[in-house]
């Protein structure tokens, strides 16, 4: 996911550079996008071993207006939502955004967004 993001032009831009962080490096300055939590289930059926993870990812802005968390949450919905990423020994069924937001923060506004990926072993 966080690869993907990062390969996606239009999202480093609004962005101003590379930053989307699995984790926050010291002194990382607004905009970016970070990943939170990622909670797995089982989803197993009586033969096929599967799970579904909920990845929830936090955008953090440095703008007074809701614009620019709007644009961020836009371009990460538009690479993920649906996308059919390759994930070494499983086979990626689906990954949805299932949940968004976007809120004050302070002075500034940023977003959180929840996504649904469903994999199987193979």
């Amino acid at each position: 996911m966080r690869a993907a993001l990062l390969a996606h032009a239009p999202l480093r831009l609004l962005l101003g550079g590379a930053h989307v962080h699995e984790e926050l490096p010291r002194g990382a300055r607004p905009p970016f996008v970070l990943f939170e939590t990622i909670e797995t289930r089982d989803w197993s059926v009586a033969d096929q071993k599967a799970h579904e993870h909920f990845v929830a990812l936090s955008v953090k802005t440095n703008s007074r207006s809701r614009r620019l968390a709007q644009q961020v949450l836009d371009e990460i919905e538009t690479v993920l939502d649906g996308a059919g990423l390759s994930l070494a020994g499983h086979r990626l069924v689906n990954l949805r955004l299932t949940f968004w937001s976007v809120t004050r923060q302070g002075e500034t506004y940023g977003a959180n967004l929840r996504f649904r990926a469903a994999t199987e072993r193979v």
